[in-house]
This record gives C-alpha cells, sequence and structure tokens, in this order.
C-alpha cells in the first residue's frame, strides 16, 4: 500500500451554489404545515440534490458533482446520544467490568458513547484499591474493542437518600493523581471528564468536605492539570467555570477573557474547560445552570469550541420547555454535542410533536456534502483544483482533534493508495453553516494512465490506536458516500491520462 502525507494548500477554483459561512435561520413558526415537521430549522430542499454516481470524467476536465441528503441517523464518533453506566465501589463491592458485548450493544441504536459514572465510596480516607483500577481500565479496553467512546464522570456520593460523603481535599487530590495514568492510557477511548468529585452525583451541590470555592478550584485545576491535554473536562455550570478560572488566575473573571478563534483548542485551562448540562430543558433556566444572561452568553459563545452536553432531569412533572421548537433553538443556541439518550418525557414530546429523530441526529456535528468541482488534468504530477461545498446540519462541532485526509484509491488495485493530508481543521466547521473548503492536490508521478481512480475523504480518529478503525471515523450524511468497511466518504471518480 502507498501512502504519501503532502500537506494541502488552499486554492480558488470555480464556486459552487454554496454560501459560505451562513447561519440557516429557524422558522417564525415551525407547526407551519408547510414546513417538513421532521427538519424543523432546515428545509430538506436546501440540501436536497442528486448524486451524480461518481462517474469518472473524460481528461481534460471542468467536473462537478452534486450530492442528495441522507436523512438517516447512523453511527458517528463523539457525538449524540448516550447510553448509561455506572460502577459503584460501596462496602468491599469489586463489580464486574462491563463485557464488550454490552458495550457494542449501544451501536445498534447508533450510539456511540457511554457516560460512566465511578462511584469511589469506600476510598473516602484511603487510596483507590489496585482492584478497582483494573476494573478501569478493562472498561476502557472493552470501548476500544467496542468501537465507543465515554463521557466520564468520578464521584463520592451516590443517592440523595442516605449520608452526604465527601473526602477531605487531600484525599481528592491524591485519588486524582492515582487515576492520572489510566486516563492517559486511555485517553484516546475517552471523549471528556466532566469535573465530578463533588457533592450528589458530583453535581458540586450537596457537599460535605468541599463547599469552600477555593477547594473546589483546587480540584479542578488538579484535573486539568492531569487530564490527557488532548481532552477537556465539563464543569456543570458557567458560573462555576467563570469561579475557577478567577481563583486560578488571581483575578476576577472577565467577559473579555472568554474563548475565541485565536485562543480556542490551544491547550490552556480556559480553552479546556466545557460544560455539561445535567437540567436541559427543564424550565427557563436549565434547573438554576444559567442564573444571569452572562452564564446564557457564555456558553453561547464558547460551545463553538469546547464541548458541551448532559441530561434533564424531572421538574414536578412540567414539560414546558422541551416542545420541538424551544429545543431546536435550545440545543443551537448552546451548541449540543451529546445528551442522554432517554431524558424523562422529553423523546416523547419530541415525538408527539414530529421532530424526534431530526432532533436526535443534528446532537453534536452531522456534516452533509453539498457538492464538489474540479479543474485541471488528471495525470501524474499534475495539479487538481477541488472546491468542496459542504454543511454542518448538526448543532455543535467536532471538538476532539482529527485531521482531514483526502484519499485517492486504485478501483482496480485497492493497495494503490495515497493519502493527502490537508491543513484544514475541520473544527472550523460549526453548526448549522455552509462552508466552501478549498483544496490544491499535487497528484502522484506513480499515477497509471488508463486506470481509474476514486477520491475519498477520511476524518479518521487522531490516535494511532484508532485511526485505522471505520468505527472511529467520522461519516457524512450524504447518500451513497460512506464505504463502511473503510471509513472513507467517497468524493468523486477519475481515469487517469
Amino acid at each position: 500500500m502507498k501512502r504519501i502525507y503532502v500537506l494541502l494548500a488552499a486554492a480558488m477554483v470555480c464556486c459552487l451554489a454554496c454560501k459560505k459561512d451562513v447561519v440557516v435561520p429557524v422558522p417564525e413558526d415551525p407547526q407551519d404545515p408547510e414546513q417538513p415537521k421532521d427538519l424543523y430549522g432546515w428545509p430538506v430542499e436546501d440540501l436536497d440534490a442528486d448524486v451524480q454516481h461518481f462517474v469518472a470524467p473524460e481528461p481534460p476536465f471542468e467536473y462537478a458533482v452534486e450530492y442528495k441528503y441522507d436523512p438517516a441517523d447512523f453511527c458517528n464518533p463523539e457525538r449524540g446520544s448516550y447510553d448509561f453506566w455506572e460502577y459503584h465501589f460501596k462496602d468491599g463491592a469489586i463489580p464486574a467490568p462491563r463485557t464488550v458485548e454490552a458495550l457494542s450493544a449501544a451501536r445498534k441504536s447508533n450510539i456511540t458513547l457511554h457516560y460512566v459514572g465511578v462511584y469511589l465510596c469506600d476510598f473516602l480516607e484511603s487510596d483507590i484499591s489496585g482492584a478497582a483500577l483494573d476494573v478501569l481500565r478493562q472498561h476502557f479496553e472493552n470501548e476500544r474493542k467496542a468501537g465507543t467512546k465515554v463521557v466520564l464522570r468520578h464521584a463520592y456520593s451516590w443517592s440523595d437518600k442516605w449520608e452526604v460523603q465527601d473526602p477531605e481535599l487531600k484525599w481528592v487530590l491524591r485519588h486524582i493523581e492515582q487515576l492520572a495514568p489510566v486516563w492517559e492510557e486511555y485517553k484516546d477511548v475517552i471523549y471528556v471528564v466532566q469535573a465530578g468529585l463533588v457533592g450528589i452525583y458530583g453535581e458540586w451541590h450537596t457537599s460535605t468536605n468541599l463547599n469552600d470555592n477555593a477547594d473546589r478550584a483546587a480540584v479542578v485545576k488538579a484535573l486539568l492539570d492531569n487530564v490527557p491535554s488532548c481532552r477537556q473536562v465539563a464543569l456543570r455550570t458557567p458560573g462555576q467555570k467563570m469561579m475557577v478560572l478567577g481563583k486560578i488566575n488571581g483575578a476576577d473573571y472577565q467577559w473579555g477573557d472568554s474563548l475565541s478563534v485565536s485562543t480556542a483548542f490551544d491547550g490552556s485551562y480556559l480553552s479546556r474547560m466545557a460544560g455539561h448540562d445535567d437540567c436541559v430543558l427543564a424550565s427557563g433556566s436549565d434547573g438554576g445552570t444559567f442564573s444571569s444572561a452572562k452564564d446564557e452568553r457564555l456558553w453561547e459563545r464558547e460551545g463553538n469550541y469546547v464541548s458541551i452536553g448532559g441530561e434533564t432531569c424531572p421538574m414536578d412533572g412540567v414539560y414546558n420547555y422541551c416542545g420541538c421548537r424551544n429545543s431546536n433553538r435550545h440545543l443551537r443556541r448552546y451548541h449540543f454535542s451529546y445528551l442522554r439518550n432517554y431524558a424523562w418525557q422529553v423523546p416523547e414530546v419530541w415525538r408527539n410533536e414530529g421532530c424526534h429523530d431530526d432532533m436526535v441526529s443534528r446532537i453534536g456535528y452531522r456534516l452533509v456534502f453539498n457538492g464538489a468541482s474540479f479543474f485541471g488534468r488528471f495525470a501524474a504530477g499534475e495539479k487538481m483544483l477541488m472546491k468542496m461545498c459542504l454543511s454542518n446540519y448538526g448543532f455543535a462541532s467536532l471538538i476532539n482533534e482529527r485531521k482531514i485526509e483526502l484519499v485517492l484509491q486504485n478501483d482496480n488495485d485497492l493497495s494503490e493508495e495515497y493519502v493527502f493530508v490537508s491543513g484544514q481543521d475541520p473544527r472550523d466547521w460549526k453548526g448549522c453553516h455552509h462552508y466552501e473548503y478549498d483544496e490544491q492536490i499535487i497528484l502522484p508521478e506513480s499515477l497509471r494512465s488508463g486506470e481509474q481512480y476514486t477520491l475519498y475523504m477520511n476524518l479518521p480518529d487522531i490516535s494511532p490506536n484508532l485511526h485505522d478503525n471505520p468505527a472511529y471515523s467520522v461519516r457524512v450524511a450524504s447518500k451513497g458516500v460512506w464505504d463502511e468497511s473503510t471509513g472513507y466518504n467517497r468524493i468523486a471518480s477519475f481515469i487517469a491520462e
């Protein structure tokens, strides 16, 4: 197999009918019968076009191909609904790790994330036992084999029905130190770490020993220092992020300190502090998640660069805030990347109002090919220009780093394969935006005249452990483009001169 890694330069080529970086507005009345009920906020006609079956053109060429939107739900890594698992290390019990079969079953429901709550009840005044750490290692090992990843939280109190318990700060910091090697070893299957560790369920309320803000900030700083730098740490509210940063930096948090394009993904504490909302759509303030307009603006802005997710919670049996219209606006406004798969009665409301399938498919990113155009000669050593018109139909963007690989493969000899690595960052493709994406490809000298080649886009996991596993590659929501055996997305075909 020939694999050539080349940095691609941006090129200006003929334009397609795609408005660059334009937010698509939500209709004023999504219950309007003229609006497709399963696509609130984005009429399907905007994305509906025929695929030209990747027919290779005769060279030299000016060549364009269009694609048809695929509304189906399917597996994609690091986004969407999640299943819920817990481990309780209590009263000397060492629970068995979840099996590969149990974890992989989620993929049958198009779920690729597991929430894993780890309750360290027995270790309030001692080290975490080696047996407990081994359970976690085996769980992560099984996640790799299952093709899934983890939303991870550690805590000490698992119920408000028994005595609340938190260890002293020194033991929390010691446990973080013990867990750090496990996190490092299995960072590839950790999507995000929720701060946890404080209060009931690790939700930072009803705590015993950890009510001082300085202590709480010390816990988060320790997490940021010990969770692998390629992963984010999520706090329960925007206010908590502002408080923690103020304590760490020794100065009150200012609005000008919030994330921007220039500071996103730079590895700083600011860029790695995400959010988890455990009362999504439960009330006007998401059950107290937002205490002010400043809180709302912070997540609205920073959700473009950090992971925002969570679950909802019951609010006296009243579900006034989770109708299709408000849910669409809310999840899009804060750029939700993941949400618990069964969330009290919210899915039932979505089903009754006709938006459930579309809503679930849009949590996180959802990339769509609209069209591509090419100019040049498809011959050894020649320069080919490509403009890809694509959309992110999802509410959020990719959060963890990935590379765009353009893969050129001989249709009759799959061992002849060339990989061109782009300088474009796919995390720049924000939710509910259209983009024009340009590349210039220098075709390899070893190209075989008269042979047909297919060009693919591959968005694999950046980890060497997962890079070649198609279960961890991003699938584009366009019909006819996905190759399940490789994890590649077809763009077009060509016959070499």
